[in-house]
């Protein structure tokens, strides 16, 4: 049976000159882990992740002979280098040390932000039906921030968070300041760094209703760590029942147990029991499906990847699990001199990796946030592209298909994974394909559509099964 451990004591920081208090408390005994795990740079993790929006690694970009230009324009103060898992690593940092009795550390600042990035998926699954809490008026309204400094050339992150910090104030004038105050981030653990991403993610939240502008004239667990006071675990409570209003009581509800577990932890009132079953049941059942997690963390990610309502009971695996890192669109202007320039930049808020303790292997999930160039004109993509169209084949999971394909002249092999419904432009039949495969949900009609643009020059599967001029073959199937 695999256990968790937790040591009870008291521990002192300082954030901004405010006291902040923290307990450690223990579980059960268990054996420790024998070495630390693998580290990487800071820098470096952003930049794989960067990569993984194009499922591409970095010895693909070396061997491939592929020029990536990351743009990275600023990001939040951060150890030098962290345990990574990529996307995912708060979720498989907790995996990680439930499986090797590694110490974990928790603060109010980052339970607050999983809550807060369940809501702002929330609203972006019905952002029509939820305009009515927070706006007045119909499409997007531009939100505009003066810069003082240029800030394409600016890399220290004191300059982005004085500019980010003021779209909270151009957004209350709108949706009032309570879902702003409320989604800000204001305990005794909050550093700037956990401030400005928390105001990210409110950004991310009210994406569906705003376009955010800079302006600038220039001219298993063996142990875990409650940072923060009880006071600040009781504002976890109480700004999260605040969101119930919002259509929220279903999540609200099955988490406001779980977060008076921390309060009560805080005060030194361990449920060991509770505890234990953060990461799985303890029981032998379980144990034999490693695949399903069940423990009470789930009931923090209410919706998965594609934005369907997850059971808050288990998941199965990690594969549906959304992003731990928001990513918003801000658009830059420059204007002086009788010349305007115009630039999209992409700023990226969430949990980075985790700071390892060298001494006792202690895992804590670090928050950042970082600002870079966005290639609006899929440059990097299309390179991507044409070196699997000459290598391979082209893959690409799409919400739609991205025009950039226009620019090929053939297409030897295409697979298209779509998350939404499935649907092909019409300027794809123009372009010569030898096979087109198409993964998703797609209707009769869009099927019968596909088959009759594409002649015998081009082998069709649909979902794996396989068609040559509108005609089913037969022993045929398509396997990606």
């Amino acid at each position: 049976m695999k256990k968790i451990i937790l040591t009870l004591v008291m521990s002192y920081f300082v954030v901004f000159s405010l006291a902040q208090e923290g307990v450690t408390f223990q579980v059960e005994e268990l054996s420790k882990p024998e070495k630390a795990l693998d580290v990487k740079a800071y820098e470096e993790i952003y930049e794989e992740l960067i990569l993984k929006d194009y499922e591409l690694r970095k010895w693909d970009v070396k061997d491939r002979k592929l020029k990536v230009q990351y743009d990275i324009l600023a990001k939040s103060n951060a150890p030098d280098s962290l345990v990574s898992f990529g996307y995912h690593s708060f979720f498989n940092g907790m995996y990680t040390a439930y499986a090797d009795h590694r110490p974990f550390v928790l603060s109010p600042d980052m339970m607050w932000l999983l809550i807060s990035q369940g809501f702002a998926r929330h609203i972006d699954s019905e952002p029509e039906k939820y305009r009515k809490y927070f706006v007045d008026f119909k499409g997007k309204t531009s939100l505009v921030v003066l810069s003082e400094t240029d800030l394409l050339h600016e890399t220290n992150p004191t300059r982005w968070e004085a500019v980010l910090n003021k779209f909270d104030s151009q957004m209350a004038k709108h949706t009032g300041k309570e879902i702003v105050d409320l989604l800000t981030a204001n305990f005794s653990t909050t550093g700037i760094t956990e401030k400005v991403a928390s105001q990210i993610n409110i950004m991310k939240a009210m994406e569906p209703y705003f376009e955010f502008v800079v302006l600038y004239i220039a001219c298993g667990i063996p142990e875990i760590t409650l940072q923060g006071t009880t006071e600040d675990w009781k504002k976890v409570l109480d700004k999260a029942q605040k969101l119930k209003k919002y259509d929220l009581a279903w999540w609200i509800d099955e988490i406001e147990p779980l977060l008076k577990e921390f309060i009560n932890a805080s005060e030194g009132k361990v449920n060991k029991k509770f505890w234990r079953n953060m990461f799985k049941y303890h029981t032998k059942k379980q144990y034999g499906a490693p695949k399903v997690i069940d423990g009470w963390i789930v009931k923090f990610f209410p919706y998965d990847k594609d934005g369907k309502r997850n059971n808050l009971k288990s998941l199965n695996g990690t594969s549906s699990l959304p992003e731990e890192i928001v990513k918003v669109d801000v658009k830059y202007i420059q204007t002086g001199n009788g010349q305007t320039t115009e630039t999209i930049l992409e700023l990226w808020s969430g949990f980075l990796g985790l700071k390892q303790d060298p001494k006792t292997f202690a895992l804590t999930p670090q928050i950042s946030w970082m600002i870079r160039k966005k290639d609006v004109n899929d440059s990097f993509l299309l390179q991507k592209i044409k070196s699997d169209n000459d290598s391979y084949k082209i893959q690409l999971r799409v919400d739609e298909v991205p025009e950039i394909l226009k620019e090929l002249k053939e297409i030897n092999k295409l697979d298209l994974y779509f998350n939404k419904r499935v649907s092909i432009p019409e300027w794809l039949k123009n372009i010569p394909i030898k096979e087109l495969s198409i993964y998703g949900d797609i209707s009769q009609q869009e099927k019968e559509k596909i088959l009759k643009w594409f002649d015998a020059s081009t082998i069709i599967s649909i979902n794996r099964e396989s068609y040559k001029n509108g005609k089913s073959i037969d022993g045929i199937r398509i396997v990606p």
